[in-house]
């Protein structure tokens, strides 16, 4: 087999660097930000243009809105204004890729892209894109449990990179009521009784389950559990079927990457609650395609994005976590 060195390969590359900054990143820093599934599928609200911080406003009222008419003013005094702060945490992309590495999968993918006539990238592009991608991945597993290398600040189900009790009560979604689901590990068996017991607490809080999209989040391993306890209903449910987007109760079940297979935790909330925001559009992103390998004898290209995200809940109490609390 012939060494990969001894292969000819000509790349899209100038000897000057590749600078991307303000709107000229923001396809490739918006391709980060959108990798992470629980942004892309549209299962959270994406705010852009956010300096530092942003405050999310939302109103409440205790349900003593009308009154009897009369000819004075009397504030009812039943709505209130909850506030709650996204705060953005700055984040960089630096990465060496080799370039005689890549190469196979850059002509692979300009080829696909021919026959689907489509216009192929130059391999400066496809670097800038392919890095973004995975730095999106990244990114979906830092805002549902931030981490403990002080990358992440505030994620959705903790702040320090573990979810547990602890990382549940210091993370955006402490305030959310709590479901006991028990010390017993989620399986196909039990599952249907773990999203009845979330859901049975969901039902006390007022008003959440007729908010557009409100539905479960669960990691893969507990939707695959899910398919199966619904196939096992019946012998035409799942062998003939498609249970790619099964619901319960027609409340959608959303299998999302963010949550570990290792924990077995569940959240009932609705997208609209669950806040990103972003610095894009601010023109304090940036991206940067460094040809190394002209200076210093390597073969490596390197990649460098900077941005910043941040994640909270609208309503603090919008929202139920399933887990085995103690």
């Amino acid at each position: 087999m012939i060494p990969v060195k001894s292969k000819k390969y000509d790349f899209d590359i100038t000897v000057s660097p590749n600078t991307y900054a303000g709107e000229l990143a923001l396809p490739y820093v918006t391709a980060a930000i959108l990798g992470a599934e629980t942004i892309n599928k549209g299962r959270a609200r994406l705010i852009e243009g956010v300096v530092n911080k942003a405050v999310i406003n939302a109103l409440d009222y205790d349900g003593g809105l009308l009154q009897a008419s009369a000819c004075d003013f009397a504030d009812g005094a039943s709505m209130t204004l909850s506030e709650q702060v996204v705060t953005l945490n700055d984040l960089m992309v630096n990465e060496a890729i080799c370039r005689g590495t890549v190469f196979p999968t850059f002509m692979a993918a300009a080829g696909r892209m021919r026959r689907d006539g489509q216009i192929p990238p130059d391999f400066a592009q496809f670097l800038l894109a392919a890095t973004a991608e995975q730095a999106g991945k990244s990114l979906e597993s830092l805002m549902w449990q931030a981490d403990a290398g002080s990358i992440w600040g505030l994620g959705l189900l903790s702040n320090s990179g573990t979810i547990d009790e602890a990382g549940i009560d210091a993370s955006a979604m402490k305030d959310f009521a709590e479901a006991d689901t028990g010390s017993t590990a989620w399986s196909a068996s039990n599952i249907l009784t773990v999203l009845d017991t979330i859901f049975a607490k969901a039902s006390e809080t007022p008003g959440i389950l007729g908010k557009p999209g409100c539905g479960f989040y669960i990691s893969y391993e507990a939707y695959a559990f899910f398919q199966q306890a619904i196939a096992a209903q019946g012998t035409d449910m799942g062998y003939n079927r498609d249970l790619k987007e099964v619901t319960y109760l027609g409340y959608p079940v959303y299998a999302t990457s963010g949550i570990p297979n290792t924990v077995d935790v569940g959240v009932f909330t609705y997208p609209d609650n669950i806040v990103v925001g972003t610095n894009a559009y601010t023109g304090n992103e940036a991206a940067n395609l460094i040809p190394a390998y002209q200076y210093d004898g390597s073969d490596n290209v390197k990649v460098t994005m900077n941005f910043a995200v941040g994640v909270n809940v609208a309503v603090a109490a919008d929202g139920v976590v399933g887990f085995d609390f103690t």
